[in-house]
């Protein structure tokens, strides 16, 4: 009996779902080996390298209650293996919800190493900033006050120093139950969750490249705001309003959005001018006039205090860091000022002449990259838009330029962060055409 080629071809494909036995009957076809998620190795891996690393660096925390310093390193670790896990997320083009709670998970798992030291005092250098901003807290917590405590150290009663994040840290001991290392940890869950929500709303509302720019700056920074947290400074936590502003900014929450603008220059004042600036254009693209009431009554939160309790009509601090000594003629004070300028712009190339080495090491990560993105962001941009980010980068960095001396890179952190935020909430353009602004037409924006 003869089979034709198309009776035999039929007979082929009928047999393709598996190979026949000798008895007729037909098996299965293997399948091809499937490997392992890459989002799963990389958990994997920085979850044993992390818990590794933590036990390592576990033992000098034990012995030194002091809140920051080369023995409190290994606190470092939840947070930049959370980010790690993020970023990674990100280049695969799968940062979801479900990647956003494996990273939180992630850095708990992280935080079991310390779990001995959560209930550990921490006590600040006297005369740091985060000495400073403990000792007001504590002492608006002991006396119920909303006094910025200032005349505890300078026997005045109006702001001296920066005044929004005592208030802040002043409800942190009082949920937490006092300062410690938990707290510490808490303040990085924090920040973590902050980045985690920003990340998701952006990741469709950006382009690739610039999300993507957007991630690996995080992750760069990561080091270096984990150890701002450490120290008690409030850059950290000017960096997080910010971030739920632009998060509720593209999300069309438009009041929630200047509030949170408006409390950026309370927790540091170096950043009003910009924050004029981006009130200014929210207002005229969203058309919503009124917002400014709301944005006027929250700016003006210092001078409130310092009617109520100094009785002065004051609304900046006294200590902002001035390196300036304009005692000469107008030539000496021109020269005095490319003097500091000078001296300034090598930390946004990650170097400092006076700092320590592992100082370096945590800014050169970031801080270069940093700079260049922000040049790039505005390159991109044509026309009025570039002029508006120019401002916007101007207007960030130059009060840190002639003015604040604080712990290097802090000042680098949370410029470049705010320029960088900036820029993307207003929109960026696709290569060769022009992105539409994220923020919310006239029309869609909601209170």
């Amino acid at each position: 009996m003869s089979l034709s080629r198309s009776s035999f071809s039929r007979q082929q494909v009928a047999r393709r779902p598996g190979i026949a036995s000798p008895r007729g009957t037909a098996r299965p076809c293997p399948e091809p080996p499937r490997w392992p998620d890459p989002l799963t190795w990389l958990f994997g891996i920085l979850l044993a390298g992390g818990i590794t690393a933590g036990l390592l660096l576990t033992a000098p925390l034990y012995t030194n209650s002091y809140a920051i310093g080369t023995h409190a390193i290994g606190l470092l670790v939840p947070f930049v293996g959370a980010m790690t896990f993020a970023c990674g997320a990100c280049v695969l083009g799968r940062f979801t919800g479900r990647r956003a709670l494996a990273s939180a998970v992630l850095f708990v798992l992280l935080c079991l190493p310390f779990a001995g030291l959560l209930a550990s005092p921490i006590v600040h250098l006297e005369g740091d900033d985060s000495y400073r901003y403990s000792l007001y807290a504590h002492n608006i917590l002991a006396e119920r006050t909303l006094w910025g405590s200032d005349g505890l150290l300078h026997d005045v009663r109006h702001y001296v120093d920066q005044p929004g994040y005592r208030y802040y840290l002043a409800a942190t001991i009082a949920l937490l139950g006092g300062e410690h290392r938990g707290m510490q940890l808490f303040d990085m869950a924090v920040l973590l969750l902050a980045i985690l929500a920003l990340l998701g709303v952006l990741e469709t509302r950006l382009d690739r490249t610039s999300f993507l720019a957007l991630a690996f700056f995080l992750l760069a920074s990561a080091p270096y705001a984990a150890k701002n947290v450490i120290y008690g400074y409030t850059e950290w936590f000017a960096v997080v309003l910010f971030m739920l502003f632009v998060l509720h900014l593209v999300r069309g929450h438009s009041l929630t959005a200047v509030i949170l603008l408006a409390l950026v220059p309370f927790v540091r004042q170096n950043l009003l001018i910009v924050s004029l600036i981006l009130a200014g254009v929210m207002v005229a693209r969203t058309r919503h006039w009124w917002l400014l009431l709301p944005y006027t009554a929250v700016l003006g939160l210092p001078l409130y205090h310092n009617l109520r309790y100094a009785g002065e009509l004051r609304f900046f601090v006294e200590n902002r860091g001035a390196l300036l000594s304009l005692a000469g003629g107008p030539l000496d004070d021109v020269m005095e000022i490319v003097r500091v300028v000078g001296a300034k712009i090598p930390h946004y190339l990650g170097y400092h002449p006076e700092q320590e080495l592992l100082t370096l090491a945590i800014a050169v990560v970031f801080a270069p990259y940093g700079s260049a993105l922000s040049l790039w962001l505005v390159g991109r941009t044509r026309g009025r838009q570039r002029w508006l980010f120019a401002a916007i980068a101007a207007a960030t960095i130059a009060p840190t330029l002639v003015l604040g001396s604080g712990s290097f890179p802090r000042f680098v952190y949370v410029n470049l962060s705010l320029v960088l935020l900036s820029c993307l909430a207003l929109g960026v353009p696709r290569a060769g055409r022009p992105r539409p602004s994220t923020l919310p037409h006239p029309a869609s924006a909601r209170v």
